[in-house]
């Protein structure tokens, strides 16, 4: 104790005060300095893990292109069996429009001639019976103009004769 005392022995409360709040200030600042080391440590591991991420991603990426290169050309190939099938089909409904354009000239012919052969044997029509074959007429005469492959030479006397009665009918005005 007497070491103690020589020691300490000079040191007076005051000074005992400061000493011990300079050692806990000095506790403190260890605190303070370690505790951000260990938060910046730990962040460089996380910039460390995402670094080696992003470089994973690179080695990756050759892999990923040519997967996306296949991909486009299986796009590439679908794309072109669509095409193909569109054009297919768009023929195919301009082979059907065609021959619905042929039935339809085909049926205003059959209604022409029956329509002539009623005028022939004597009947008498409505002026709205006229412009309905007047209709039909019309709709075949162009649908042989735009078809000369078509057979269009079993009407035309028909047609005539419909023509000049609908015009003496119209003189004379003897529509039923």
């Amino acid at each position: 104790m007497d070491y103690f005392m020589q020691l300490f022995g000079g040191v007076s409360v005051g000074r005992a005060a400061v000493i011990v709040a300079a050692l806990v200030f000095i506790y403190s600042c260890y605190r303070k300095v370690a505790e951000y080391f260990k938060n910046k440590a730990a962040q460089d591991v996380r910039k460390d893990d995402e670094f080696r991420e992003v470089i994973d991603q690179v080695r990756q990426y050759p892999q990923w292109h040519q997967q996306s290169l296949d991909i486009r050309k299986e796009l590439s190939g679908a794309i072109e069996g669509l095409n193909e099938k569109m054009d297919s089909m768009s023929k195919s409904l301009a082979d059907i429009r065609r021959d619905s354009q042929e039935t339809h000239a085909t049926t205003c012919r059959y209604r022409i001639l029956r329509f002539d052969d009623e005028v022939r044997h004597g009947e008498h029509h409505s002026k709205e019976h006229f412009d309905q074959i007047l209709d039909d007429i019309t709709s075949y005469e162009l649908y042989c103009k735009d078809h000369p492959d078509y057979k269009n030479n079993r009407a035309v006397m028909a047609i005539g004769n419909i023509k000049r009665v609908y015009q003496q009918c119209c003189t004379d005005g003897t529509f039923l």
